[in-house]
């Protein structure tokens, strides 16, 4: 199996591909899996997935281009499992089709999104649109300790239909990484507020944010006659 965390920059991708190394060589032992970074940009960004690598006995290769990385993982089709860490950028950025087309020609790559949970709503819209096709499998959720609120980043999984694979809450690995919960999900995106939130609606505020929906709705559907 080949799976690559794909995502914006600083959402966690490396220490994540760390974490669900360590949960795989722990289930399947070390020489049934490889690392892979794609990341040649960042300085030292593939030293880091190498210091990872050595503690868990794991092998580490950097890849340049498509037909390095499909030669890569050629050599390594005996493995139960491949991570391959990318370099993270902008959803807006043009290169994310050039890497996505990248991971799909190197062969059947699966992709993992990480969403990082702070962000605002149509923020994450704009991501998953940036990074979908047809090779996206999942996502993952990251910085889950660090969000007021899980609601945005729960919506726009439930609402484009992304399977939720793992949820991440901290730096530690390969501690702070979970399977989900959906009862336990569902209860902080529906936790209300504190009190002193500037964000927190008072009945009266909700009650009138409904009715000019509706008034809205009534509108248009007139002006549509």
């Amino acid at each position: 199996m080949f799976f690559a965390l794909v995502g914006p920059t600083g959402v966690g991708k490396t220490t994540t591909t760390a974490k669900l190394a360590a949960r795989c060589v722990v289930r399947h032992g070390a020489d049934k899996l490889a690392l892979i970074t794609t990341d040649s940009y960042r300085i030292g960004a593939h030293e880091q997935l190498r210091i990872y690598g050595r503690i868990l006995g794991v092998p580490v290769y950097v890849v340049r281009d498509a037909t390095d990385l499909r030669e890569t993982l050629a050599s390594l089709r005996d493995k139960h499992m491949v991570l391959i860490d990318t370099m993270g950028m902008s959803q807006r950025d043009k290169m994310v089709a050039e890497q996505a087309s990248m991971l799909t020609g190197a062969g059947k790559v699966s992709r993992l999104l990480l969403l990082n949970a702070t962000s605002r709503g149509d923020t994450l819209d704009d991501v998953i649109r940036a990074y979908a096709g047809d090779n996206l499998t999942g996502v993952v959720l990251t910085k889950m300790d660090e969000a007021v609120s899980l609601a945005p980043v729960l919506d726009v999984a439930i609402r484009h239909q992304m399977d939720v694979y793992y949820v991440a809450n901290g730096q530690r690995v390969p501690e702070d990484l979970h399977l989900p919960d959906r009862s336990a999900l569902l209860d902080q995106a529906l936790r209300e507020l504190p009190a002193n939130s500037p964000f927190r609606l008072d009945p009266l505020e909700a009650g009138l944010m409904m009715a000019s929906t509706g008034q809205a709705n009534i509108s248009s559907a007139r002006g549509g006659f």
